[in-house]
């Protein structure tokens, strides 16, 4: 993958943000961008809402983003795609989706408006545009 903004994947090289939540209220705009950067209620529900993880499940799930990549078997993806990226997320950069969606056959890409966390701050929209895919999907098989 295209990695992320320099400063944000530091602060995420520790799980400091789960283990200290004024910490990640202060820094939810910087690491996910979107409504966190602008809405600071936003920010304070998701840190009330995260639970800690352990610090070694953490640094494993960190060695998983450095050590794999699905690009060499994304060809081979068959079944319809719909692939969906916050055009302000600072952890993956949106040419990861584009990369992406070149790569999975007939795969459909969709910007949302946001940031890393699009699915909770978006969710309504988001929650539609799955459903009118999977609908226009099922038309299409019937």
């Amino acid at each position: 993958m295209i990695p992320g903004r320099l400063p944000v994947l530091w602060r995420m090289s520790n799980p400091r943000r789960y283990y200290d939540k004024q910490y990640m209220k202060k820094i939810a705009g910087t690491v996910y961008g979107g409504k966190m950067r602008t809405n600071q209620l936003a920010a304070g529900a998701f840190a009330d809402l995260t639970t800690r993880p352990s610090k070694r499940g953490y640094y494993y799930q960190m060695l998983a983003l450095v050590g794999w990549s699905s690009l060499p078997w994304l060809r081979r993806i068959r079944q319809p795609t719909i692939v969906m990226h916050g055009d302000d997320d600072p952890i993956i950069p949106t040419a990861n989706a584009r990369l992406m969606t070149s790569l999975i056959p007939g795969a459909k890409l969709m910007i949302v408006d946001c940031g890393h966390l699009f699915m909770l701050t978006r969710a309504r929209r988001v929650a539609a545009v799955v459903k009118r895919f999977f609908e226009q999907e099922l038309e299409e098989v019937a």
